[in-house]
């Protein structure tokens, strides 16, 4: 009798619970009436579940027990788990797992893709061709004027240092015999045009005598023929 009198007579205790959620953590209350501290247990499992569980007596041989596993959400920190009873109520506090959220940069459109017809590749290497041999031309042309004008100045400096180092007044030895020289080439110049317009007159005047002859030959020959025709109407008539 008194074996029987030993045992534990348990009643299941259906635990009610509820999450509330805090800016760093998500908190687990469940509500335990009549239940101590030390009549309370609280564990993690290695799946990630919250296992509660607890007994006491309710007097003789009776006891009143629970035994619960909530599942723990992903988002919270496992190992940093913490209890506390107060007011016959349990708090289980999960700290929130601090997640950086990348910054992404926003895509920028994507341009699609421009096919080119084998005339149009032919039209854009003709023109890149054109370009280049416009931009040749166009340097050469520009080296050769820097050339010239590059001449140009070196010449007028070369005159400018000559006409320095010459001495004021009347004119050098070297201009004189460069103006008897020119003066010289001028007089042959002349007697060539001369005798040019000379050959000219002589052949007009030529041209002009043989005009002449040739109408008086021809006015001979009219008068010829007239008296011609005369004489033979003078002798049909006889």
């Amino acid at each position: 009798m008194a074996n029987i009198g030993t045992d534990r007579v348990y009643q299941d205790f259906e635990l009610a619970t509820r999450w509330t959620s805090e800016p760093d953590a998500e908190i687990l209350v469940a509500d335990l009436p009549g239940f101590k501290k030390e009549q309370v247990k609280v564990a993690v499992t290695v799946t990630r579940k919250l296992r509660l569980k607890g007994e006491r007596p309710t007097g003789g041989n009776k006891w009143i027990r629970f035994h619960q596993e909530i599942p723990v959400p992903l988002t919270v920190d496992i190992d940093s788990v913490s209890a506390m009873f107060k007011d016959n109520k349990l708090y289980i506090r999960h700290p929130k797992v601090k997640t950086e959220i990348p910054q992404t940069k926003p895509l920028s459109p994507v341009k699609p893709p421009v096919i080119m017809k084998p005339r149009d590749r032919h039209e854009t290497k003709q023109g890149q061709g054109s370009k280049e041999m416009v931009g040749k031309s166009s340097g050469g042309k520009t080296d050769q004027l820097k050339h010239d004008a590059q001449q140009k100045v070196r010449e007028l400096q070369s005159g400018k240092k000559e006409l320095i180092g010459e001495p004021k007044g009347p004119l050098c030895y070297k201009d004189e015999e460069k103006d008897k020289v020119g003066a010289k080439w001028f007089e042959k110049y002349k007697e060539a045009t001369g005798n040019v317009v000379k050959e000219a007159k002589n052949k007009r005047q030529l041209l002009c005598n043989l005009a002449a002859s040739i109408s008086l030959v021809l006015l001979i020959l009219l008068y010829a023929r007239n008296a011609v025709r005369s004489s033979l109407v003078w002798i049909s008539e006889e």
